[in-house]
């Protein structure tokens, strides 16, 4: 009968322990929160392969998870693809994070070919990082897979977003992440992670300038005129001396509005 010794030194058995607490840093790249690097074993987002976040609507935080890699990236000169976004990326939005959006692609391909534009922008080794959304999410995982496949020939990293009903549909994606949103701080729960079990939680504070702060009332703005009455001119007259016709085309029988100005020229008004 073999000893426990021996029979760990056979090559067909697998010790679970012998990678606890140990990652290898040429599979990850640091998510740039500290916080979140602690709880995930690689201590990073993996590499070459497709992470997936569940949100339960958009614009709930995610993209607050992905600023440090992005500018990380965007330093680098190295491309970022973004594919069927939800909102448009806004470029001085973009440049207050040190994302650089001349390193931005951003995407629009009909529906029928959102995952083959997928495919190719992930394996084309063109971009380092590539963000997906899809109208619709498919039936299998299938399509899944080649995603995967895909960002391991293109070495890329790959953030698919997904919402938060397919927490429970299979998915080989090696990091799945479901979030949602509380005031100014992301809750965050790990689903699956590589290199140990999943199930972690966590709270992250979303930056001051990621966040939209409505003023009080009695702080707004408020309109004075400092002119004096006298300097204010009636109006009314020179609104008067412009009038609306209304013609109608033959071919498209849709109103045109236009404005006849009066031969002379409106009074100038002072100030």
């Amino acid at each position: 009968m073999k000893s426990i010794e021996q029979l760990l030194k056979d090559s067909r058995v697998w010790r679970g322990t012998s990678t606890a607490g140990t990652y290898d840093q040429k599979k990850s790249i640091s998510t740039g929160v500290n916080s979140l690097d602690r709880q995930l074993h690689w201590r990073g987002w993996p590499l070459n392969s497709s992470t997936e976040l569940l949100c339960e609507h958009w614009g709930s935080g995610e993209l607050s998870l992905l600023t440090p890699i992005l500018s990380q990236l965007s330093k680098k000169k190295l491309k970022i693809a973004w594919l069927n976004p939800p909102f448009t990326p806004y470029p001085p939005a973009l440049a207050m994070q040190n994302i650089e959006p001349k390193q931005c692609l951003v995407l629009y391909p009909e529906q029928a070919h959102e995952w083959w534009a997928a495919e190719q922008v992930l394996s084309s080794s063109a971009f380092a990082i590539v963000l997906t959304w899809f109208s619709k999410q498919a039936p299998h995982v299938g399509p899944y897979r080649r995603l995967q496949a895909a960002a391991d020939k293109g070495q890329c990293l790959h953030i698919n977003f997904r919402p938060a009903s397919t927490r429970s549909h299979a998915s080989p994606a090696r990091l799945r992440l479901s979030l949602r949103a509380s005031e100014n701080r992301v809750l965050l729960d790990v689903i699956k992670q590589p290199g140990g079990w999943g199930g972690q939680k966590l709270e992250i504070k979303r930056a001051d300038s990621l966040l939209f702060k409505q003023q009080a009332p009695q702080l707004w703005p408020v309109y004075q005129d400092i002119r004096r009455p006298g300097e204010i001119r009636n109006r009314t007259s020179t609104a008067n001396k412009m009038a609306r016709r209304v013609t109608y085309s033959k071919k498209s029988k849709t109103e045109i509005f236009t404005v006849n100005r009066s031969d002379k020229p409106a009074q100038q008004l002072s100030s």
